[in-house]
């Protein structure tokens, strides 16, 4: 018999925010909603480039990507803990910007999964 386990953080992608229930974190597009104290959060803000995300030019971690990893970071050196992560998204290039580090950023996939 072979054990698997899928240790990744769940990310579910959102226009709006839901009523958080347990061990959750916030990563919100633009600015960051109203949140209880103990609720980990990160803001991330899309770049005015001209450039697609993660083009051959622009290589660098995503504004998403990076957002996620001061997240996992903190979680790692005694920050709140949490288990799963809401991304409120307010446009449809938040959200391809999302994605892109869920599918695309190797550390981001490595640390996280889509829900």
């Amino acid at each position: 018999m072979t054990w698997r386990v899928d240790a990744r953080v769940p990310v579910r992608v959102l226009r709006e925010l839901p009523t958080l229930d347990g061990a959750v974190a916030v990563l919100a597009e633009g600015a960051e909603p109203a949140l209880p104290a103990h609720i980990a959060r990160a803001v991330f803000t899309l770049r005015d480039a001209p450039h697609a995300v993660a083009c051959l030019c622009c290589q660098g971690q995503g504004a998403a990507a990076a957002a996620l990893a001061a997240l996992f970071r903190a979680r790692a050196t005694g920050g709140p803990w949490f288990d799963q992560v809401v991304v409120l998204v307010a446009s449809d290039e938040g959200e391809a910007e999302i994605t892109q580090a869920l599918t695309k950023d190797i550390l981001t996939v490595a640390r996280y999964k889509l829900a």
